[in-house]
């Protein structure tokens, strides 16, 4: 194979590529030798930098993402997470560019990216801007796409890959028929845009996309009007469930996702929102646990990533 000797080139752009060695099926760390000889030949000078634990690409971005043109991650949901999260911290932020390489990918599914490392990396460098919202999650935590608690929360994230191949949407459904007898619901105070319900919750969502837990919101689409960039977020709320049947009921709509029903759902579109439970839940960001808490606000920091996506 041809190689290329860049050493004497003063023109290269400085890039930074964080790099999740463990995340999916390692297809990305098979193919990075690959990935950065797409970067170079697209004119820029690329710092690698591998994640060891959690957080790491969080303070690769934040410590580093200001020296940088362009700042690229490869890895799942969280990863990306931590990325933008550290970018946040910056004044003024690089663009970003995604390599998927987790099992879910929720943001690529959204956004076109390929699922080929090599494609993903091409189209980077022949991509466009595109700038997404990023949630605020109290004083210190940030999310790409989803804020989520309860029931259903942990539900995509733990169906097993092979009876998602078998079952489908309905993996789903078998799966929390399952939790159901870990249901707690929590009474929860909500409040957005001047408005506030009181209820008991089973299960929470925040999203902004139209993919979550690999699962492809398709009729949402028409319903809400799902953007990444719009400046507002989806709210899904699940009034507690009594028995079974209502279970059965709220399971079938959720596959078709019909929300209009008052007696199950609380749905609102909002640029932020505020929750105070009588006691302490568990959240998740981004598929990943992101703290419990008593009083919460959420609020959306519009465009204020710009990721780069196909042509």
């Amino acid at each position: 194979m041809d190689t290329l000797d860049y050493s004497e080139r003063k023109d290269l752009k400085p890039a930074l590529l964080i790099i999740n060695p463990v995340s999916g099926k390692r297809m990305v760390l098979r193919n990075v030798a690959q990935i950065i000889r797409v970067l170079m030949d697209a004119g820029y000078k690329v710092t690698t930098m591998i994640t060891g634990k959690k957080g790491d690409g969080t303070a690769f971005a934040a410590s580093f993402g200001r020296d940088y043109q362009l700042v690229c991650c490869t890895g799942g949901d969280g990863t990306l997470n931590e990325a933008t999260s550290g970018l946040m911290q910056l004044e003024h932020r690089p663009p970003l560019g995604y390599i998927p390489g987790g099992t879910v990918n929720d943001v690529a599914s959204s956004l076109g990216l390929s699922r080929d490392p090599v494609v993903a990396a091409q189209d980077i460098v022949h991509g466009k801007p595109f700038a997404i919202d990023i949630g605020a999650f109290g004083e210190n935590r940030w999310f790409d796409y989803v804020a989520a608690f309860g029931l259903f929360t942990n539900v995509p994230y733990q169906t097993p890959q092979v009876d998602k191949r078998i079952w489908g949407r309905m993996a789903y459904f078998f799966n929390g028929v399952q939790a159901l007898g870990e249901v707690h619901p929590v009474h929860a105070r909500v409040s957005w845009d001047g408005k506030t319900v009181e209820a008991d919750i089973i299960d929470g969502l925040v999203c902004s996309t139209t993919s979550v837990g690999g699962f492809k919101a398709t009729r949402a689409v028409g319903e809400f009007g799902i953007s990444m960039n719009d400046g507002l977020y989806e709210v899904v709320l699940i009034r507690d469930i009594k028995n079974l049947a209502d279970f059965s009921a709220v399971a079938a709509k959720l596959l078709w996702m019909d929300f209009s029903d008052e007696n199950y759902f609380i749905t609102a579109q909002t640029s932020a929102i505020r929750f105070e439970f009588d006691d302490s839940v568990a959240w998740t960001l981004d598929g990943e646990f992101g703290g419990s808490v008593t009083d919460v606000t959420i609020q959306n920091h519009s465009r204020a990533i710009e990721m780069i996506v196909p042509r």
